[in-house]
């Protein structure tokens, strides 16, 4: 957002059920900020991390837009609290009757948040790219930042983990950082933690299901659906 507070970077927006996280399949409008701290190996959005794009938009403009389409709106990115002025964003949004879900690796916090559904997704450590090597070390020191997590919990809150499901071993790998991530954030509510698959092949995505499957089962968890690759494939405005 410019110093002036009116207006944000938008690298695309549009309206389309939800895809990932409890809200799966709830019609809602998607404003993607451009800009990431991180840089994941599997980044599913490089247009607002790797290679950031977008168009410089009014604030009242994007309100209008929100105001046109349905009662959930989705703030994502890339990661959009490093913009400052997405409080104001949220807070516009909350008065005019929107339900606001914040889509957000938990690496930053700021004041003046409005928020229905944190959803927070802390990288584990197959995000970490190996190359270029500064952005590798800066993304490995950043990725998990258990006190702003804590922090954000003060909304209703998700946890989201990308595992790998490709096979049943890196899987269990994974659970178990995921095991040692909520033991340093002292969680024991199972039921609001999510496995979702790393994939946007909606040919794999049954195989990597079946597996999450049977983790969730035995543990509590809640499969994360990536409904979104289903039912449009990997494919920018969906």
């Amino acid at each position: 957002m410019s110093a002036t507070g009116r207006t944000l970077r938008i690298q695309e927006r549009f309206v389309s059920v939800q895809g990932e996280g409890v809200l799966a399949g709830v019609p809602s409008s998607f404003v993607r900020l451009t800009g990431c701290n991180l840089r994941c190996s599997w980044c599913d959005s490089p247009l607002s991390s790797w290679r950031p794009t977008g168009e410089t938009i009014e604030l009242d403009a994007l309100l209008r837009w929100c105001a046109q389409g349905p009662r959930h709106v989705v703030v994502t990115g890339g990661e959009p609290l490093l913009h400052p002025g997405v409080s104001t964003l949220t807070q516009r949004l909350s008065e005019t009757g929107h339900h606001v879900t914040i889509e957000t690796a938990g690496t930053v916090d700021q004041d003046g948040l409005h928020c229905d559904l944190m959803s927070l997704s802390p990288k584990l450590a197959h995000s970490t790219p190996t190359q270029p090597l500064p952005l590798a070390q800066r993304h490995e020191s950043l990725r998990w930042q258990p006190d702003t997590v804590r922090a954000l919990m003060r909304f209703e809150w998700q946890l989201k983990f990308v595992v790998r499901a490709d096979a049943q071993d890196v899987l269990a790998h994974d659970v178990e950082e995921i095991d040692r991530m909520l033991e340093t954030l002292g969680i024991d509510e199972p039921d609001r933690v999510l496995l979702m698959p790393e994939c946007i092949d909606p040919a794999e995505l049954e195989a990597r299901y079946q597996r999450i499957s049977a983790v969730c089962c035995a543990r509590g968890f809640r499969l994360g659906p990536r409904l979104h690759i289903t039912a449009f494939g990997h494919t920018p405005g969906t």
